[in-house]
């Protein structure tokens, strides 16, 4: 199983996938709100139980996550890179393989599809849709761990 990360400022995404490129399945997927009124030491401890849970319960063998640099704050700092980092050293402990992936490497050539095709489109049509939270970001998420798969 292949497990995709996007870590925003408000909200931490993930979407499971088996199978393969050419025919993967849907596992799951969610979008898990951060605490609001945490303090930075609070949501740490919070990020790592949750990220924890989340690789006890769905056992991947790889996991991989969205890194983006940019929108540089403190809140972004905190909530987006304490969580990839906090994700790469429970990888690490658990013997996991891990990842990043660049937004600029989400592209028709890794998929073998002509250019010009819409991701989005083809990514529904090959593992549907799966509201709620279906979005850019989430789809986006379920790209990322499509390009994972053999």
């Amino acid at each position: 199983m292949k497990i995709a990360f996007t870590f925003t400022s408000n909200n931490i995404y993930y979407v499971a996938l088996t199978g393969t490129k050419a025919l993967p399945t849907f596992n799951s997927k969610d979008k898990i709100l951060l605490p609001t009124n945490y303090d930075i030491p609070q949501t740490v401890a919070w990020c790592e139980t949750q990220l924890d849970l989340i690789l006890n319960t769905l056992n991947p063998d790889k996991v991989s996550y969205k890194l983006t640099i940019n929108n540089v704050s403190n809140n972004y700092v905190s909530n987006v890179y304490y969580g990839q980092a906090i994700l790469n050293l429970l990888c690490h402990k658990k013997g996991i393989l891990i990842s990043h992936t660049s937004p600029a490497s989400i592209v028709v050539g890794k998929f073998n599809q002509p250019k010009g095709t819409d991701l989005h489109a083809y990514l529904t049509g090959l593992i549907g849709s799966h509201p709620p939270y279906w979005d850019k970001t989430m789809r986006d998420t379920a790209l990322i761990a499509l390009i994972q798969l053999p």
